[in-house]
Protein backbone atom coordinates (compact mmCIF):
# COMPACT_ATOMS: atom_id res chain seq x y z
CA UNK A 1 0.00 0.00 0.00
CA UNK A 2 3.27 2.57 0.62
CA UNK A 3 4.60 1.73 -2.16
CA UNK A 4 1.49 2.56 -4.36
CA UNK A 5 0.72 5.47 -2.59
CA UNK A 6 4.48 6.64 -3.41
CA UNK A 7 4.27 6.00 -6.54
CA UNK A 8 1.07 8.58 -6.86
CA UNK A 9 3.04 10.50 -4.69
CA UNK A 10 6.92 10.33 -4.28
CA UNK A 11 7.43 12.61 -1.57
CA UNK A 12 4.78 11.11 0.72
CA UNK A 13 5.93 9.89 4.41
CA UNK A 14 5.38 6.78 6.04
CA UNK A 15 5.79 4.90 8.93
CA UNK A 16 5.02 1.52 9.32
CA UNK A 17 3.77 0.35 12.60
CA UNK A 18 4.26 -3.69 13.84
CA UNK A 19 4.08 -6.33 16.61
CA UNK A 20 5.44 -8.71 14.70
CA UNK A 21 8.42 -9.83 13.24
CA UNK A 22 10.24 -6.51 11.50
CA UNK A 23 11.65 -8.62 8.59
CA UNK A 24 9.77 -7.79 6.03
CA UNK A 25 11.81 -3.98 6.19
CA UNK A 26 15.14 -4.92 8.03
CA UNK A 27 17.41 -6.63 6.37
CA UNK A 28 21.17 -6.91 7.25
CA UNK A 29 20.04 -5.64 10.49
CA UNK A 30 19.27 -2.62 8.78
CA UNK A 31 15.68 -0.69 8.16
CA UNK A 32 15.38 -0.24 3.98
CA UNK A 33 16.26 3.24 2.76
CA UNK A 34 13.47 5.68 3.73
CA UNK A 35 11.51 3.36 6.09
CA UNK A 36 9.99 4.82 9.23
CA UNK A 37 9.23 1.98 11.74
CA UNK A 38 7.70 1.68 15.11
CA UNK A 39 7.12 -1.30 16.75
CA UNK A 40 3.97 -1.81 19.40
CA UNK A 41 2.90 -1.51 21.85
CA UNK A 42 3.80 2.07 21.82
CA UNK A 43 2.41 4.67 23.75
CA UNK A 44 0.94 7.93 22.21
CA UNK A 45 3.84 10.17 23.95
CA UNK A 46 5.76 7.24 21.44
CA UNK A 47 3.87 7.81 18.24
CA UNK A 48 3.54 11.74 19.00
CA UNK A 49 7.62 12.05 19.28
CA UNK A 50 8.14 9.69 16.27
CA UNK A 51 5.68 11.24 14.04
CA UNK A 52 7.26 14.23 14.55
CA UNK A 53 10.57 12.83 13.76
CA UNK A 54 9.45 11.82 10.50
CA UNK A 55 7.31 14.83 9.78
CA UNK A 56 11.01 16.69 10.55
CA UNK A 57 13.28 14.07 8.11
CA UNK A 58 13.72 15.09 5.00
CA UNK A 59 12.91 11.75 2.24
CA UNK A 60 16.17 12.88 0.11
CA UNK A 61 19.55 12.31 1.13
CA UNK A 62 20.67 14.56 -1.75
CA UNK A 63 23.42 11.39 -3.14
CA UNK A 64 22.75 9.87 -6.70
CA UNK A 65 25.00 6.79 -7.43
CA UNK A 66 26.90 7.11 -10.74
CA UNK A 67 27.71 3.82 -12.60
CA UNK A 68 29.60 4.55 -16.03
CA UNK A 69 32.79 3.58 -17.10
CA UNK A 70 33.26 6.69 -19.41
CA UNK A 71 35.55 8.84 -17.98
CA UNK A 72 34.01 12.11 -19.60
CA UNK A 73 30.11 10.71 -19.67
CA UNK A 74 30.58 9.98 -15.85
CA UNK A 75 32.20 13.55 -15.73
CA UNK A 76 29.44 15.67 -17.34
CA UNK A 77 27.01 14.34 -15.58
CA UNK A 78 28.58 14.15 -12.16
CA UNK A 79 28.52 18.22 -13.18
CA UNK A 80 24.58 18.23 -14.21
CA UNK A 81 23.91 16.60 -10.98
CA UNK A 82 26.28 18.45 -9.31
CA UNK A 83 24.35 21.20 -10.93
CA UNK A 84 21.21 20.30 -9.36
CA UNK A 85 22.24 20.11 -6.12
CA UNK A 86 22.95 16.52 -5.72
CA UNK A 87 25.74 15.06 -4.18
CA UNK A 88 27.56 12.40 -5.96
CA UNK A 89 29.05 9.05 -5.84
CA UNK A 90 30.38 7.73 -8.39
CA UNK A 91 32.17 3.76 -9.58
CA UNK A 92 33.48 2.59 -13.02
CA UNK A 93 32.22 -1.00 -12.59
CA UNK A 94 30.11 -2.89 -10.85
CA UNK A 95 31.84 -4.38 -8.48
CA UNK A 96 33.09 -0.87 -7.07
CA UNK A 97 29.33 0.16 -7.47
CA UNK A 98 27.95 -2.65 -5.17
CA UNK A 99 30.80 -1.43 -2.80
CA UNK A 100 29.97 1.79 -2.37
CA UNK A 101 25.98 0.88 -1.84
CA UNK A 102 27.08 -1.59 0.74
CA UNK A 103 29.50 0.71 2.40
CA UNK A 104 27.16 3.50 2.63
CA UNK A 105 23.90 1.26 3.23
CA UNK A 106 22.08 2.37 0.26
CA UNK A 107 21.66 5.85 1.59
CA UNK A 108 21.02 7.44 -2.13
CA UNK A 109 18.17 8.74 -3.77
CA UNK A 110 19.14 7.15 -7.03
CA UNK A 111 21.39 5.08 -9.03
CA UNK A 112 22.33 6.37 -12.81
CA UNK A 113 23.55 2.81 -14.27
CA UNK A 114 25.42 1.92 -17.56
CA UNK A 115 24.32 -1.03 -19.85
CA UNK A 116 28.19 -1.79 -20.81
CA UNK A 117 30.19 -1.94 -17.73
CA UNK A 118 33.72 -3.60 -17.90
CA UNK A 119 32.95 -6.16 -15.39
CA UNK A 120 29.29 -7.06 -15.49
CA UNK A 121 26.38 -6.41 -17.77
CA UNK A 122 24.54 -2.97 -16.44
CA UNK A 123 21.09 -4.89 -16.11
CA UNK A 124 22.76 -7.59 -14.25
CA UNK A 125 24.00 -4.72 -11.38
CA UNK A 126 20.23 -3.27 -11.33
CA UNK A 127 19.06 -6.94 -10.75
CA UNK A 128 21.30 -7.02 -7.69
CA UNK A 129 20.34 -3.62 -6.47
CA UNK A 130 16.90 -3.97 -6.99
CA UNK A 131 17.45 -6.58 -4.51
CA UNK A 132 19.13 -4.92 -2.13
CA UNK A 133 16.81 -2.09 -2.27
CA UNK A 134 13.44 -2.76 -3.96
CA UNK A 135 12.31 0.99 -3.67
CA UNK A 136 15.72 2.42 -5.19
CA UNK A 137 15.10 4.53 -8.20
CA UNK A 138 17.01 3.88 -10.95
CA UNK A 139 17.86 5.17 -14.05
CA UNK A 140 19.66 3.00 -16.96
CA UNK A 141 21.82 4.83 -19.29
CA UNK A 142 23.26 3.35 -22.67
CA UNK A 143 24.27 4.58 -25.81
CA UNK A 144 22.00 1.62 -27.71
CA UNK A 145 18.26 1.25 -27.63
CA UNK A 146 18.32 -2.45 -25.61
CA UNK A 147 14.47 -3.22 -26.56
CA UNK A 148 15.41 -6.46 -24.98
CA UNK A 149 16.12 -4.88 -21.39
CA UNK A 150 13.54 -2.39 -21.52
CA UNK A 151 10.94 -4.87 -22.27
CA UNK A 152 12.21 -6.80 -19.49
CA UNK A 153 12.09 -4.02 -16.66
CA UNK A 154 9.28 -2.15 -18.22
CA UNK A 155 6.95 -3.76 -15.11
CA UNK A 156 9.67 -2.48 -12.77
CA UNK A 157 9.05 0.38 -10.07
CA UNK A 158 10.94 3.41 -10.22
CA UNK A 159 13.06 2.33 -13.34
CA UNK A 160 13.68 4.89 -16.40
CA UNK A 161 15.40 4.84 -19.12
CA UNK A 162 17.59 7.24 -20.89
CA UNK A 163 19.22 7.32 -24.02
CA UNK A 164 22.66 8.71 -24.48
CA UNK A 165 23.95 11.36 -25.59
CA UNK A 166 21.26 13.51 -23.19
CA UNK A 167 21.08 17.01 -21.83
CA UNK A 168 20.55 18.21 -18.49
CA UNK A 169 16.51 18.94 -18.89
CA UNK A 170 16.65 15.12 -19.83
CA UNK A 171 18.28 13.81 -17.05
CA UNK A 172 16.35 16.21 -14.88
CA UNK A 173 12.53 14.69 -16.41
CA UNK A 174 13.83 11.26 -15.87
CA UNK A 175 14.88 11.92 -12.59
CA UNK A 176 11.32 12.94 -11.56
CA UNK A 177 9.80 9.70 -13.89
CA UNK A 178 11.56 7.80 -10.80
CA UNK A 179 10.08 10.28 -8.27
CA UNK A 180 13.43 11.86 -7.64
CA UNK A 181 13.12 15.80 -6.95
CA UNK A 182 16.80 17.79 -6.73
CA UNK A 183 17.17 18.93 -3.14
CA UNK A 184 16.00 22.51 -2.37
Amino acid sequence: LADAARQLRGDLKVLFTTGYARNAIVHDGRLDPGVQLITKPFSYAGLAAKLRDVLDTSNSTGRILIVEDEALVQMLLADNLDAMGFSVAAASTATEALNKVRLLGGDFDAAIVDLGLPDAKGDALVKELRALYPSLPLVISSGADDTHVRNRLAKERHVAFLLKPYTGDQLRTVLAEVGVRAPQ
